[in-house]
């Protein structure tokens, strides 16, 4: 699951984005390393929480028993209104994109993409409607296929006659500057190694399970993510992949293989598919634990007897990402929740910390403690702020108040919430 949802659509297109301020092609592994290396810090530190919290919600949950009812149900609120069904909307038309390349008999339209978009969220929430274990063996298959497409396409890559030099060039003010630009694109394309604690609660043992979940998952999107960066590196040079916006297919025409450029629409249809599962998958859990705890409707919390998953909260995750795909420009809505979310994590994971201090305790054993404690949670939070800082300049430098929507989604909740809360008590 960790490595399903991680890799994802951001390999394959964000590549270009973080060369693009870099000087050398060293430089460029190096930010991809740093940004596996912050993704891990935030695992260490999750899969402690995970352990010590292990119930269906994941971040929410963290919140919810350390910091109290109005951080957790902000939470929620985010993954409810944008987050969870515009992140689903948001894959979903993507996946559809893509589904056109393989289906013929479809003329490719926007109106066309919506309602293949439609098709692919209905089925998959079916899927996940199902038992749980029906919806994890789907999942494996796609990610079997998607980590194996990867290192086939990079050992293709790297095996290539005709190599760029990864030229090195002096370290300078300039060059730190454009490093740290790197980062933003990099540290995205690593989201989702966190997605493994909303299932907690039906994971079996999960002091054991987990941090290995957390751990692996993420060292292994790190060594993908390297291998394939590298490859890229080898055929095309620093210079050929800054800016692209779609290197893996312009590194195929590099090589004279243009028939292989409906294989890696084949992988990238499945990366955004492995992901977009997951999110339908851990988001409604989200919603299921919010009911379950009484921050929101308690509906969302009911378990169907039959197949032990939140039905109604998947229905409603659905359907509310279908609304958006025809209300909104969700596109924009998303990006503009980046900076609350990239902090949202940062408090998730100061949470540890403040658990540490009064040593708070679930009341189960917990078998995993992060290592070189409190270092890890304490980089891990500077890191979320660095990234804060660079998105905020990057919105700032194209004149765009993109941040201040995903802040003002945030401030509607507060009345959402002391509404709701004078209401059922």
């Amino acid at each position: 699951m960790v490595g399903g949802v991680t890799v994802g659509s951001g390999i394959f297109l964000l590549p270009g984005g973080g060369a693009a301020s870099v000087s050398s092609g060293w430089m460029l592994l190096f930010a991809w390393f740093l940004g596996g290396v912050m993704a891990l810090l935030g695992a260490l530190s999750t899969a402690e929480l995970a352990t010590r919290y292990p119930h269906t919600g994941g971040d929410f949950i963290y919140l919810l028993r350390v910091f109290g009812r109005l951080p957790a149900f902000l939470y929620g609120w985010m993954c409810l209104t944008v987050t969870g069904g515009g992140s689903v909307a948001i894959l979903a038309l993507f996946s559809a994109k893509y589904a056109g390349h393989f289906l013929p008999f479809f003329q490719q339209s926007p109106t066309t993409e919506v309602f293949i978009a439609i098709i692919i969220v209905i089925l998959l929430t079916t899927l996940h409607c199902l038992r749980v274990t029906v919806g994890a063996r789907f999942q494996s298959v796609l990610s079997v296929v998607k980590v194996g497409g990867i290192i086939v396409f990079a050992v293709y890559l790297l095996g290539s006659d005709t190599p760029a030099e990864l030229a090195t060039v002096p370290f300078s003010g300039e060059s730190w500057k454009g490093f740290s630009k790197a980062l933003i694109p990099i540290y995205f394309a690593y989201s989702g190694w966190n997605s493994a604690g909303y299932l907690a609660g039906e994971v079996a043992k999960p002091g054991k399970t987990l941090p290995m979940a957390f751990i692996a998952g993420t060292s292994v999107t790190i060594a993908l993510y390297m291998l394939l960066n590298s490859g890229f590196l080898h055929v095309l040079g620093l210079q050929s992949m800054q800016g692209d916006a779609l290197v893996p297919v312009t590194v195929l025409e590099m090589l004279g293989n243009s028939k292989a450029i409906i294989l890696v629409n084949f992988l990238i249809l499945v990366s955004v598919l492995s992901s977009l599962s997951i999110v339908i998958q851990t988001s409604a859990r989200i919603l299921q634990s919010m009911g379950e705890n009484g921050v929101f409707f308690k509906r969302l919390g009911e378990i169907h007897p039959f197949s032990r998953t939140p039905v109604i909260a998947l229905v409603v995750q659905g359907a509310l990402s279908i609304v958006l795909m025809f209300l909104l420009d969700i596109e924009k809505l998303v990006d503009s929740t980046t900076v609350v979310m990239v902090l949202f994590s940062a408090l998730v994971i100061s949470a540890l910390l403040k658990v540490r201090r009064y040593s708070y305790n679930s009341g189960k054993e917990y078998t995993f403690l992060t290592p070189l404690y409190p270092f890890v949670p304490l980089a891990y939070i500077g890191s979320a702020l660095f990234i804060t800082v660079g998105v905020v300049q990057y919105y700032v430098e194209l004149g765009s108040v993109l941040p201040l929507w995903g802040l003002g989604i945030l401030v509607i909740g507060l009345p959402v919430y002391f509404l709701w809360h004078r209401t059922v008590t």
